[in-house]
């Protein structure tokens, strides 16, 4: 802020006016200071009125200051706030745990055992409905709009559900979407390879039928003449 109250009475000061709260670089820097703050006489600013590029500067010093500096300094704010509320969310935490950690060292076996019985961890939990996961863990539902997500979290492959089993890895899985893709593309290959094959063996059977029948036109014109040959020599 210091640095543009600094620039704009300088450049406000080499303009030609005849504004007094503007007759010099000190002046105009405290008339500025002012207009920020909100502490400028509001007589002061019908002089202003009356000189154009004075009016102008100070505008534009006015937008500056309390559209662009204010904006940012909420949003320092509010960075600030959001990193101090994620420190202040941890330490709550931590020390929630220290708490729940020293009680349960006073508890009993009997009554864990029936704390452990009231959670169910033995059933297994459903991602969604009719999608039955793993057991071992505590179901909390929320809204379907809470966290949108257009990529599925959970990865499903085909095999043994044995422990001993290793994991495949994680090139062996793939892309399910770019396999779709590849597959796709598949059947429009093979579909277009179809169709043409199926064109070319019309045309060719269409050929070869023509074929036959001109030969047999032509296989009958010489019948005819043979024919006519033959009663010519009967007759003489």
């Amino acid at each position: 802020m210091a640095f543009l109250v600094i620039a704009f009475s300088s450049s406000i000061s080499a303009l030609n006016h005849k504004s007094k709260d503007f007759a010099g670089i000190p002046k105009g820097a405290l008339s500025l200071l002012e207009i920020a703050l909100g502490m400028f006489p509001t007589e002061h600013f019908e002089e202003i009125q009356k000189e154009v590029p004075v009016l102008i500067g100070c505008s534009v010093f006015i937008i500056i200051v309390i559209v662009f500096l204010l904006n940012l300094l909420v949003a320092q704010l509010n960075g600030a706030y959001r990193a101090i509320y994620d420190d202040m969310v941890g330490y709550a935490r931590l020390n929630r745990g220290s708490t729940i950690v020293s009680t349960i060292a006073g508890v009993s076996a009997k009554r864990w055992d029936r704390f452990l019985a009231t959670l169910q961890l033995d059933e297994r939990l459903e991602f969604n409905e009719g999608d039955i996961g793993l057991a071992g863990g505590m179901q909390v539902l929320e809204p379907s709009n809470a966290n949108p997500t257009t990529v599925d979290a959970i990865r499903r492959f085909g095999g043994s559900t044995s422990p001993t089993m290793p994991w495949p890895e994680a090139d062996e899985l793939g892309n399910d979407e770019d396999d779709k893709f590849e597959r796709l593309e598949k059947v429009i290959l093979r579909a277009t390879k179809k169709m043409g094959g199926d064109g070319g063996s019309k045309k060719r059977g269409g050929s070869s039928s023509m074929g036959q029948s001109g030969s047999g036109s032509g296989g009958g014109g010489s019948s005819g003449v043979s024919a006519g040959g033959g009663s010519e020599g009967e007759e003489e």
